[in-house]
């Protein structure tokens, strides 16, 4: 982050909470936000998140708004914000990286996204997948060659299936659920970083997990939808499997142009594992 840049989050900082000292910047590599934890006078934790684009900080305001403030205590409460500098000042939440793949810890992962979801309720709606075709073509439009003909069939096809399910009912969804998010102290789990956070169906929130960690645990899939108090049925598994094409279409568009090229690869082998059919 620039300096200037710098100087004017930390002067809101202090506008809110009073004369604060810098403990450790957490600025996102690959153009993302800039994040300041800071410390109070009374010695009180914060963090401080300015986003350089519009709709990540407009969608993780909202969120903080509406839906976060039903994961208490899990989560950071929003001490203010500001318009003009697309900075969020949070509370600090306890806990450290999650260090080990356990089935207690998915088991309280699903039991919390459960509360997320349940914030409020939407109606089915008739136009998803309209609206996912749509965001679709919107992505490739600005491909520039990174998927050829081929792969842009596959993940028309594959949108073009949402079409034949039921419409889903849209839940207050986090949009990058799973472990890089969680922060656990002793056994209590919190749940960080809602700036991709919108209404969506609630098997966008299993993606990172279906297709990640639990190909090869399937124990952690129990154990995390045993928390959530919910199974999959076979029109969720279609949405989650089918939909995922989007994802990874607008994943490795976004991963290349902001040179994370490691992140890229690994979402180009989960495209090829769909064109292959190895999720189920």
């Amino acid at each position: 982050m620039t300096a200037p840049s710098a100087t004017t989050v930390l002067s809101f900082v202090d506008e809110v909470l009073g004369p604060c000292t810098v403990v450790r910047e957490h600025s996102w590599p690959h153009r993302g936000a800039a994040v300041f934890e800071v410390r109070d006078a009374q010695g009180r934790r914060w963090f401080a998140k300015r986003h350089q684009r519009q709709d990540q900080y407009e969608r993780e305001l909202s969120a903080y708004r509406r839906w976060v403030p039903a994961l208490r205590p899990n989560a950071p409460d929003l001490r203010a914000y500001d318009d003009e500098r697309r900075t969020l000042v949070l509370s600090a939440v306890p806990g450290k990286s999650v260090p080990d793949q356990t089935a207690d810890l998915y088991h309280a992962g699903g039991a919390l996204l459960r509360q997320l979801h349940d914030a409020e309720e939407f109606a089915p709606d008739p136009d998803y997948a309209a609206a996912k075709a749509a965001e679709l073509e919107g992505w490739l439009a600005r491909s520039d060659g990174l998927l050829d003909a081929g792969e842009m069939a596959f993940v028309r096809t594959e949108i073009r299936w949402l079409e034949q399910l039921p419409s889903p009912r849209t839940v207050p969804c986090h949009r990058d659920y799973g472990p890089r998010n969680w922060l656990l102290d002793g056994r209590s789990l919190y749940v960080i970083d809602f700036e991709w956070a919108r209404p969506d169906a609630w098997v966008t929130d299993l993606a990172k997990l279906f297709f990640g960690p639990w190909q090869s645990r399937p124990d952690l899939r129990e154990a995390f939808l045993d928390g959530y108090g919910r199974r999959l049925t076979a029109d969720d598994l279609a949405h989650l499997v089918h939909g995922h094409a989007l994802t990874v279409t607008w994943q490795l568009i976004w991963s290349t142009r902001h040179d994370n090229l490691s992140f890229a690869t690994g979402i180009r082998q989960v495209l090829q594992g769909l064109m292959r059919r190895a999720y189920s």
